[in-house]
């Protein structure tokens, strides 16, 4: 259980199999159609996925930062077969076979992996928000932002590509093959933000059925703490919220300016979720190099 005050109100969620279930099925979603959109744009690059009942594994390249694999334990319990389908889709690429592990999934997933030599990597935050309870701090969304335009792609993706690479611009030889297929996904929205005429910030809402996931937030260096992601959370928030939606969920890094600004949003947290890894080679470094 998590809670927070606003004022004289409280609002609650209630953490169980089902919320949780919905949280990882949302991320499930929002990555096969990513994948759906990277491979039907006919880059030069293309993602591949391997899909069980209610689990996604995804390969994307050795950066791609949605290498995972989600879902599992979350509907059934876990089998030797569906681990021996994972390692070798994620060691044929030399790469680490990787696993998101919920904290309320299935017991046998904790109790394979851990006799087949999966080591921890890593902890994110899953935040969830009432929506229907959920009222905006500020009287009015922020002018400068607004849903990116078709003919924009480009210019979303590079503010986009530059705040994740800690940069203003991004190199003409960058592959930006990941960040276009983010703006092209189904059900979702890019949506920009514009300072003095330059896209200094951006991100994604995807909205499926009645959960609304923001994610792919990202604000160019120089264009920092200037509230910029404060007011996209918020203006996708409150469109959110105008479609019909009810949930909203976001993923931090533990102790990033990220969470604080999504705990001020009236996010709370979900649970905390951990990346166990399997190196390409037994034994070796962590990335089986």
């Amino acid at each position: 259980m998590a809670s927070m005050e606003k004022g004289s109100e409280i609002m609650t969620l209630f953490l169980n199999g089902k919320l949780a279930y919905q949280i990882e099925n949302d991320v499930i979603v929002g990555n096969k159609q990513l994948v759906e959109a990277w491979n039907d744009s006919g880059f030069g690059t293309s993602a591949e996925f391997l899909e069980f009942t209610n689990a996604l594994a995804v390969y994307g390249g050795e950066e791609c930062p949605i290498n995972e694999t989600v879902g599992l334990g979350m509907s059934s319990p876990v089998d030797e077969a569906i681990l021996n389908e994972i390692e070798h889709f994620y060691h044929a690429h030399d790469y680490p076979a990787v696993i998101r592990v919920c904290p309320l999934a299935h017991p046998s997933l904790l109790a394979l992996t851990q006799s087949r030599g999966y080591e921890l990597n890593s902890f994110s935050y899953r935040w969830v928000l009432d929506l229907d309870a959920w009222t905006p701090q500020e009287k009015e969304t922020d002018s400068s932002i607004r849903i990116a335009e078709a003919d924009e792609e480009m210019l979303w993706v590079q503010a986009i590509a530059a705040g994740f690479a800690d940069t203003d611009q991004v190199s003409e030889s960058q592959n930006l093959d990941l960040e276009r297929a983010f703006f092209r996904m189904q059900n979702s929205l890019p949506v920009i933000a514009l300072e003095d005429g330059i896209a200094a910030a951006g991100g994604i809402l995807a909205i499926n059925n009645d959960m609304a996931s923001l994610f792919t937030t990202s604000t160019r260096l120089s264009y920092r703490k200037h509230g910029l992601q404060t007011a996209l959370i918020d203006w996708r928030l409150r469109f959110a919220k105008e479609q019909g939606a009810r949930l909203a969920t976001i993923e931090t890094d533990p102790g990033s300016d990220s969470q604080r600004n999504v705990e001020r949003a009236g996010f709370q947290l979900a649970y905390v979720t951990a990346e166990i890894i399997k190196p390409a080679s037994f034994g070796s470094s962590i990335f089986g190099k």
